[in-house]
């Protein structure tokens, strides 16, 4: 289950979550998203947006403009390693560094805002949520959103609110449920084998598994990814992790971008 680079992959039966089929090898997914006007790319930095300015006729020179507005999901991406805080200016718990563990740019998605901070969704297990300073940063918008239904076994995209795709999933057995709750997707990785038991790629998601099987040893996060295992799509047969087919996983590589949001409901 978790990101580490050192484990070593299940049986197909048992790939539900991230260990070494992505061996340090695995890297950021070329196959990038659409480009929205904040973004360069889909993993990379975010880079300063161009203003209007409008002239002053009493200083007879361009005021700056203000900055757009932002709206909807928003992503931080962090520039500058930073602490990650209780509460604005508060008791520092974690670092928080300008990669992940996988080499992705650091881009978390934000869940509130305060003057001069942001509260966003770590991969830390006691501090899933916490404090930044916005000036370790900068914010952007995310126009993807994606929502799980456990019951139905479905993985929805929206794009700015409107529905553009949905995938039949696997989900999570009765003891090793699939977690619900608000999450975001940390990495865009490739397995390099689409035969692999974690298919051709995986979104890595922050979120933890609570409930670990006995004997399992690839630690507790959870993840988006692909199966060659057709027959499991549409059934309750994972570790935790969301399981999808490899013609599914292509299609939201392309689209999604780290920080995107992920909903899971029951």
């Amino acid at each position: 289950m978790s990101l580490r680079r050192a484990a070593g992959p299940r049986p197909a039966h048992a790939a539900a979550l991230l260990v070494a089929v992505v061996l340090g090898a695995l890297i950021l997914s070329g196959c990038g998203a659409d480009v929205e006007p904040q973004t360069t790319s889909t993993t990379a930095a975010v880079p300063s947006q161009t203003l209007r300015t409008t002239p002053n006729p009493d200083a007879e020179k361009p005021a700056p403009a203000a900055k757009p507005k932002l709206s909807g999901p928003l992503a931080f991406h962090v520039r500058h390693r930073t602490q990650l805080r209780v509460k604005p200016g508060g008791k520092m718990v974690a670092t928080i560094k300008t990669k992940t563990e996988f080499k992705s740019p650091t881009i978390l998605a934000v869940a509130a805002r305060k003057p001069g901070w942001v509260l966003v969704r770590t991969t830390l297990a006691k501090h899933h949520v916490g404090w930044l300073p916005v000036a370790s940063g900068a914010l952007f918008e995310q126009p993807r959103t994606i929502v799980i239904d456990l019951s139905a076994k479905t993985l929805t995209v929206f794009h700015r609110g409107k529905l553009t795709d949905r995938y039949r999933v696997a989900i999570g057995t009765s003891a090793t449920p699939t977690p619900t709750g608000k999450y975001a997707v940390t990495d865009r990785l490739k397995t390099g084998d689409e035969n692999s038991d974690y298919g051709c790629c995986i979104l890595a998601l922050n979120g933890h598994q609570e409930k670990i099987a006995q004997g399992w040893g690839g630690g507790d996060r959870i993840a988006i990814h692909a199966t060659p295992h057709t027959w499991t799509i549409g059934k309750a047969v994972s570790h935790g992790c969301v399981r999808a087919t490899n013609k599914a996983l292509h299609q939201l590589m392309r689209k999604v971008r780290i920080g995107t949001p992920v909903r899971i409901k029951t």
